[in-house]
């Protein structure tokens, strides 16, 4: 397996990310972008987002690890996403501090996708097929730390990946 070296870990923890944890991700050495939970212990039909977290990475840039003073004036890097404990436990997620979510971040417009019979079918979070095409989405949905940095490093710095 190659190294992995698209965000640098920073402190490793142990403890669930709850609604409203602000966390910071380091792509480059002293570069911190801001990231919150918007929900924890997802309940949904698909099973891959069930008991997962669903987050909104900001494209918030700061050389200190603190909590924003107006961080709703950012917009997201990346559409909102689902993780799994792994990029706290292993580091590269820290959690700076909670903020409560706010009615702005309720209602972002977002869904996953996937592709049946040629065109593009979306889903909320829940699994329900919504009716329109959502301003953000993800055909993943459920994405790992490996795919964050990825992406990160791609809209942050061009780097491209074979």
């Amino acid at each position: 397996m190659e190294e992995f070296m698209d965000l640098i870990a920073m402190r490793k923890s142990d403890r669930k990310p709850e609604i409203g944890d602000v966390f910071v991700v380091q792509p480059q050495e002293n570069e911190y972008y801001l990231g919150k939970v918007i929900e924890s212990n997802v309940i949904s039909e698909n099973l891959n987002f069930k008991g997962m977290n669903l987050i909104y990475l900001y494209n918030c840039r700061s050389s200190v690890k603190q909590l924003p003073e107006k961080m709703m004036d950012c917009k997201l890097l990346l559409p909102p996403t689902v993780v799994s404990t792994a990029p706290w436990k292993n580091g590269y997620f820290e959690t700076i501090g909670n903020i409560p979510v706010s009615a702005i971040e309720k209602t972002v417009d977002f869904g996953f996708f996937e592709h049946f019979d040629k065109k593009d079918v979306y889903f909320n979070l829940a699994g329900e097929q919504l009716e329109h095409k959502p301003q953000y989405t993800d055909f993943n949905g459920l994405s790992s730390f490996r795919t964050i940095g990825k992406e990160m490093q791609r809209l942050l710095y061009g780097r491209k990946f074979l």
